[in-house]
């Protein structure tokens, strides 16, 4: 049925039966209900049927005037208490009194609308009649809805949100701003916000941050204490909200806990500052190295051309010892750089401490209480037995030195499984099988300004004269180089502990630590090519292999021995030749020779780090290596292992 006009339903008002002074009121102020900006329903005094509905309510419904006139009053409405709805609705009308109440409208189209239905009783021309008024509430429940969502999203969402207004005071918080502060929703709301910025340190509140957020927007980093007064580090962002005029009415705060991160990239920075001090290190270590090989070899040969009862003899003896003094602190050198040739095993470390302990003991004071706790079931580790001894030594005399008055020392051992919550504060550190190494003592401890130097090399609390500053590189390299981990915790006056991670390997064998022989081993003739490209060190060792008993020809570069080899190559039983020289290396050079001689020997030397022999392929199984600088008597023992093997 097509829909009636309005005019057509005052109509329908004027001429049907009974009732017909209430149809010829309505009909008399309908172009007055139409002036209204919202919906109104007339209904009779006793809520029967409804009377007239203004254009309002037709155009929000899409019924017609002729489908809504006449209808009960609440079919047009879903009611869900209805009986609770007409004990109000009754009451008010007889009342007198306004109500109000929020319903779902029936429409045409959609099925429920959302109204707010203000009923009231009214007189007109002395007929009592309920006038409700109707107001859309679509556009409020949306927009309610769409708040709810985003003040369920805001509370939800990992960043910590606040809303402050021009005075500081904090309207809103997010659960993110709570976790990060530690406080109830009751204890923050209302309160100023620069209470929880107090500490910032050079951000004064009021001075920096809220200008500066009023103008546009402010961000920065800083320090902060949560309600449990642990400090944390915080990345606060604020932007100023806006209303039409362009004025700002409140300020929104964005903060992030960057402790994580900053204690990371604090990490990182240190790490790439020791790789920087070790790559320094080394450098220096290498170039030592050549000189001391010479230093050290024309010692000990002069040794043999002095008399006991000499008076040279004291001053001889003064110059070896700071010379094996040079060589030491250039080992450790090359040791923390990470670029010491290392000779690693399968290790029990639990038989390592116990074979060390009568020296342990040896090296600490009787007020020190020596306590070892090793794990039964220890796995094995991989790693150079010598070098794990000299971690063991070297902190054992840091714990001793850490106790003038006496404490105790515990050495532990144990098994550990590193996973990803490791990882995740430690992204060095690989997610597997462990063995933890903790050396603790109960001595006078450090400040936080002394741990973060405590590996540098050449770095020392000690008087001067009582340390060299590079026990502790030393252990921090060897671990580094072992694949492992070393961490130090320390409080002034609290002892410290240094807690070292070897990964774990699966073997069924472990290798023992054996003695070597104190014994110079000679020569029987045989003959040796010598190529070195440095003319004192290349003096030396001819020098050396013929107090030995060898035969030797020199070269200068992998030219010359390789014409030698081709005149001489029936009586040369081995080539030691340095490893970089200029032109051919001599990697190249033992595979030049070998290929027309494969069972002649070779043996290789190097000052260089073991990047560089690394980069030259040396670290192959199989070849032979002796590392700068030596003494005749261990590159004596070396030819005797190469030419017994």
């Amino acid at each position: 049925m097509a829909a009636r006009t309005q005019t057509e339903g005052l109509d329908y008002l004027k001429v049907s039966g009974n009732g017909n002074s209430e149809k010829e009121i309505v009909r008399s102020y309908a172009h007055l209900f139409n002036l209204f900006p919202e919906g109104v329903l007339v209904i009779n005094e006793d809520a029967s049927k409804i009377l007239y509905a203004n254009n309002f309510i037709l155009s929000l419904t899409h019924f017609t005037l002729e489908e809504i006139q006449g209808k009960n009053f609440l079919d047009l409405f879903h009611i869900p208490d209805i009986h609770s709805f007409l004990e109000y609705f009754s009451f008010s009308v007889k009342q007198n009194e306004s109500s109000v109440f929020e319903l779902l409208m029936k429409g045409r189209i959609s099925q429920f609308i959302p109204v707010k239905l203000t009923v009231s009783s009214a007189k007109i021309d002395g007929q009592k009649f309920i006038v409700c008024s109707v107001s859309d509430q679509s556009d409020y429940k949306r927009l309610e809805v769409e708040r709810n969502m985003l003040s369920h999203a805001l509370r939800q969402v990992n960043e910590g949100l606040s809303v402050f207004d021009l005075d500081g005071r904090i309207l809103f918080v997010n659960e993110a701003f709570l976790d990060t502060f530690g406080y109830e929703k009751e204890e923050i709301i209302g309160t100023s916000i620069e209470s929880l910025f107090a500490s910032a340190g050079q951000y004064d509140f009021k001075l920096h941050i809220l200008p500066a957020s009023l103008k546009g927007g402010w961000n920065g980093e800083f320090k902060v204490k949560r309600k449990d007064n642990k400090e944390i580090t915080i990345f606060l962002s604020t932007s100023p909200v806006k209303d039409n005029e362009d004025q700002p009415v409140v300020v929104v705060g964005v903060i992030s806990d960057i402790t994580l991160r900053k204690q990371l990239e604090e990490q990182l920075r240190h790490s790439q500052k020791m790789e920087a001090i070790g790559q320094l290190a080394g450098g220096i270590a290498h170039d030592f190295n050549n000189l001391l090989t010479v230093i050290e070899g024309y010692l000990d040969l002069l040794q043999n051309l002095i008399k006991k009862e000499s008076k040279l003899t004291a001053y001889f003896m003064q110059i070896k010892k700071a010379t094996d003094r040079a060589v030491s602190l250039t080992r450790q050198l090359l040791t923390f750089s990470r670029r010491q040739i290392l000779q690693p095993k399968i290790l029990d470390i639990n038989q390592n401490i116990k074979d060390l302990s009568a020296m342990l003991e040896r090296l600490i004071s009787e007020n020190i209480e020596l306590i070892t706790d090793l794990d039964s079931g220890i796995w094995p580790i991989k790693a150079d037995p010598h070098q794990v001894e000299q971690v063991i030594m070297n902190l054992i005399v840091n714990a001793r030195d850490a106790m003038p008055d006496g404490g105790k020392l515990i050495i532990s051992t144990k098994n550990i499984h590193l996973d990803s919550s490791y990882n995740r504060l430690h992204p060095n550190v690989k997610v597997g099988d462990y063995i933890l190494l903790s050396i603790s003592d109960t001595g006078i401890g450090m400040t936080p300004e002394v741990r973060e130097r405590i590996f540098e090399p050449f770095f020392t609390t000690k008087e001067k004269g009582k340390g060299t500053g590079l026990g502790l590189a030393t252990v921090y390299g060897i671990v580094k180089q072992s694949n492992g981990h070393i961490y130090v915790y320390s409080e002034p006056g609290k002892g410290t502990t240094f807690k070292i991670y070897f990964p774990a390997v699966k073997v069924n064998h472990v290798s023992k630590n054996n003695k070597r022989k104190n014994k110079t081993a000679l020569g029987n003739g045989e003959g040796i090519l010598v190529v070195e490209d440095e003319y004192l060190v290349r003096e030396l060792i001819l020098d050396s292999l013929k107090n030995l008993g060898y035969h030797v020809w020199e070269a200068s570069n992998a030219e010359q021995a390789l014409k030698i080899f081709q005149e001489h190559k029936e009586k040369i039983d081995l080539v030691l030749s340095d490893l970089i020289m200029p032109g051919m290396n001599g990697k190249k050079l033992m595979e030049t020779i070998q290929k027309e001689a494969p069972d002649l020997q070779f043996l290789i030397m190097s000052g260089y780090d073991d990047n560089a022999i690394s980069k030259h392929g040396l670290l192959e199984e199989g070849i032979n290596y002796i590392s700068k600088p030596f003494s005749p008597k261990v590159l004596a023992e070396k030819l005797q292992e190469v030419f017994r093997n």
